[in-house]
């Protein structure tokens, strides 16, 4: 390789270079053979400022408006501005959209909040005082499911809250493609489906186990998998055939014991990304799959996989979503910003000089 590129330097300098000209074209065949050999540089994302610096919620979508929700605020997309028409006294943790109405959970309970004239209204849960709002979903014929702390789950009815799940700690819900509805508490992960529920434990009642109780969070990725997070683990199911089998792919962390996990999201061709107190972490794909390599048992749990650190991108991503166009969003505290496919896959290269050390899911 090295006499080739010496030869052709010497036909350059001597065949068709002047005689004063030739250090200058050996220079700049150089500099043309090693830009070839680095893949090229992204161009920067679209970026948005976002007033004060709260943690992000929510990000929201229906058609070509996008809601950005904070812990008391909430903006909408208005050309090259994220605008902000609702604050809230009380923090948010939840929110969700339906038709022209956004849903916020707030420590003080529950709002509707109308996107037309931006009046807000508390819906009250049933005797009893305001609660902290910890669960808010839609399922899959529409209905409204809220969660609150010391009184369980909640259904919207015939325009009123009914009760259908008795349970202290309600720590986050989810609804998945295939009708279910997923609740994560402290005594395990509940399932309604078929106007029943099932409970995954520790135990492993009726053979539904995951490796710990308390279920501290939920997460569904773009391409449909349930990612249960708990403090002994995280366990995944891919595709709604994992939610009848007796044992599910589990992972004891992802980069380091007490990583918080914030979002995830898949991205066609690449893995998954996750936002993570560590950072954005890549986990690559895989020929049979990301979780082909996990043991699919809560009482052993293999190392899969390397995660990527994804260095050339910002830190302190909250939320990382991927839309219709395939741009994947990056929101951090007081900024959303927004790649395109391609140039957040040359932002987020590793470069051959220096590549980054790889963390370890583990």
């Amino acid at each position: 390789m090295l006499f080739a590129l010496r030869s052709l330097t010497r036909y350059c300098l001597f065949c068709q270079a002047p005689r004063r000209g030739r250090r200058g074209a050996a220079g700049l065949l150089w500099l043309l053979l090693l830009v070839g050999a680095y893949p090229a540089l992204a161009r920067p994302p679209r970026r948005y400022a976002v007033t004060g610096q709260e943690q992000p919620v929510a990000l929201l979508t229906t058609g070509r408006t996008i809601y950005l929700i904070t812990e008391h605020s909430v903006f909408r997309q208005e050309g090259r501005a994220f605008v902000r028409h609702y604050v809230s006294t009380a923090p948010i943790s939840r929110a969700l959209l339906a038709d022209s109405l956004l849903w916020l959970g707030t420590q003080q309970g529950l709002v509707r909040l109308s996107t037309h004239g931006w009046h807000a209204r508390p819906l009250a849960l049933p005797g009893a005082g305001p609660a902290a709002i910890t669960a808010l979903l839609r399922d899959a014929a529409g209905t409204l499911w809220v969660g609150a702390t010391g009184q369980g789950m909640y259904q919207l009815l015939n325009g009123k809250l009914q009760n259908q799940l008795r349970i202290p700690a309600v720590n986050a819900g989810l609804a998945t493609a295939d009708s279910s509805v997923w609740i994560a508490t402290n005594i395990g992960l509940y399932r309604w489906q078929h106007q029943a529920w099932t409970r995954y434990n520790e135990e492993g009642v009726a053979n539904h186990e995951i490796p710990d109780n308390i279920v501290e969070n939920l997460l569904l990725d773009t391409s449909g998998r349930l990612w249960v997070l708990m403090s002994e683990g995280i366990s995944v199911f891919e595709t709604a055939a994992h939610a009848d089998a007796e044992h599910v792919p589990t992972i004891k962390y992802l980069g380091r014991p007490g990583n918080e996990i914030y979002s995830v999201a898949s991205l066609a061709g690449q893995g998954h990304v996750f936002a993570t107190a560590m950072g954005l972490l890549l986990l690559p794909p895989q020929p049979k799959g990301e979780l082909a390599h996990v043991e699919a048992s809560s009482d052993r749990v293999e190392t899969p996989h390397m995660l990527v650190p994804l260095m050339g991108l910002p830190t302190g991503a909250r939320l990382v979503a991927v839309d219709d166009r395939q741009q994947i969003w990056l929101v951090s505290p007081g900024q959303v910003q927004v790649w395109s496919a391609q140039d957040f896959r040359k932002a987020a290269q590793l470069t051959p000089k220096t590549p980054p050390k790889a963390g370890r899911a583990t």
